[in-house]
């Protein structure tokens, strides 16, 4: 076994922290109180590491639990990927209930390179973790006559959480210093981010749309609330022809895709600065800043979903932007000039090797396979961290999608779909402020 897959062990075990956040007595008994009954390590390679988690939940009320997704899920600064379980599982109020799928919990290396010093991991007795839980749980028989079967809770847990001690063959290898460890993470970063092809194809495709990708700021302000301050929030986006920039809707307004700021906002007293927020593209060519207020007005509607906060402890009505959705992908058009589309292929087929872009320009490319859904989606094989959000998803020759969600993208003719009713927007040369 490798240091590296080592090293991202003694991280991944350490999720098991994220399902057990206490709660205080000056709280409300929560919905939900889970906890962790055992760990199991399913598989350890250079590329990933697998462990299982076998979940308890206790509930505050009678509730059927029908599923359980989770999402943005961290051990200090590394992602971690976490599979959704199905089933139907009746809860007691006041009892604790096993559920019987194991909950499957994946880290990738090519996730930790660069982004932590799993050497410094290593030596930890405690790291942060975080990540957003949710459920869907069917509601009573009168609720069902007047609204939906289902209803979905979602909330965000994130505290600190123990390292377990290394495995024997593990600490061995630990005992041999930090700077091992540290020069295997260097070493194996070229292989992991080469991808199937080897370095030449990732330097092929960086060569080939590098140019045609462009980060979007967006700073703003919340006022009140839980946790006032200002955020700014960094996307990726795709130049689709040189006067038109496709992302993500959430891109510009983060606030409604986040279920912790969206409870703020919505549930928790908190309100948005509107004339605090300030949009910047970073074009390869100059800076553009955006007016926010027009980009506001000139948008057009994207569809929410209803789900139910858990962030103070009882379940509250709040909604929620839908990630995946065709009007969720938005184009501007930010200048008069024509010229041609990036290159395209809309009919991808089998699952195929496809790349993706990081906000971190130093991470290189990531690699994940892709094939066609239904609708307007490709699904990805294998999850990309929200930091790839908005990029291309692209092979050597053409883009074939852009990156919705960690698991799915919009295909090409969506995107080609998306810059024809592209927004026109006014842009303008970026001035200097502070904090961008």
């Amino acid at each position: 076994m490798s240091g590296l897959a080592g090293a991202v062990l003694c991280a991944v075990l350490a999720t098991a922290g994220l399902y057990a956040a206490p709660s205080t007595p000056a709280t409300k008994p929560p919905l939900f109180e889970p906890r962790v009954v055992d760990v199991k390590v399913e598989g350890v390679s250079l590329e990933r590491v697998d462990v299982s988690l076998q979940i308890a939940l206790r509930a505050s009320r009678n509730v059927t639990i029908r599923t359980l997704t989770f999402s943005d899920g961290f051990i200090d600064k590394i992602p971690v990927s976490v599979a959704p379980v199905e089933g139907l599982w009746v809860l007691r109020r006041g009892e604790e209930f096993v559920i019987p799928p194991r909950v499957q919990v994946t880290a990738y290396a090519r996730d930790a390179l660069g982004v932590a010093s799993l050497a410094d991991l290593l030596g930890r007795k405690e790291v942060d973790a975080r990540a957003l839980v949710e459920m869907s749980f069917d509601t009573p028989w009168m609720a069902r006559m007047f609204g939906t079967a289902t209803d979905v809770a979602i909330t965000e847990v994130a505290f600190k959480a123990p390292v377990p001690a290394a495995p024997a063959m593990l600490q061995t290898f630990a005992r041999l210093g930090a700077g091992v460890v540290e020069f295997l993470q260097r070493q194996a970063a070229p292989a992991l981010s080469a991808g199937p092809n080897g370095q030449a194809a990732s330097r092929e495709v960086l060569d080939r749309f590098r140019q045609s990708v462009a980060t979007v700021e967006t700073e703003y302000e919340i006022a009140g609330g839980p946790a006032p301050g200002r955020r700014t929030i960094t996307t990726l986006g795709l130049w689709w022809t040189p006067s038109i920039y496709c992302t993500t809707r959430e891109a510009f307004e983060p606030w409604r895709y986040n279920p912790t700021e969206a409870s703020q906002l919505q549930i928790q007293g908190a309100q948005l600065r509107a004339d605090a927020t300030r949009v910047r593209i970073n074009s390869a060519s100059s800076p553009i800043d955006i007016d926010a207020r027009e980009l506001r007005q000139r948008m057009p509607k994207s569809p929410n979903r209803r789900v139910y906060s858990l962030a103070s402890g009882e379940p509250r009505r709040m909604q929620l932007g839908v990630r995946t959705a065709p009007a969720a992908l938005l184009c501007l058009r930010l200048r008069d000039d024509t010229g041609p589309a990036v290159p395209t292929n809309d009919s991808l087929g089998a699952p195929g090797p496809v790349a993706a872009f990081v906000v971190d320009p130093g991470r290189g490319l990531i690699w994940t396979e892709a094939s066609s859904s239904s609708g307007s989606v490709l699904t990805l094989r294998t999850p990309v961290h929200r930091q790839s959000l908005g990029s291309p998803l692209v092979t050597s020759a053409a883009v074939v999608g852009l990156v919705a969600s960690p698991d799915t993208a919009w295909d090409a003719r969506t995107i080609a779909a998306a810059a024809a009713r592209a927004v026109r927007i006014t842009a303008r040369p970026a001035a200097q402020r502070a904090g961008l």
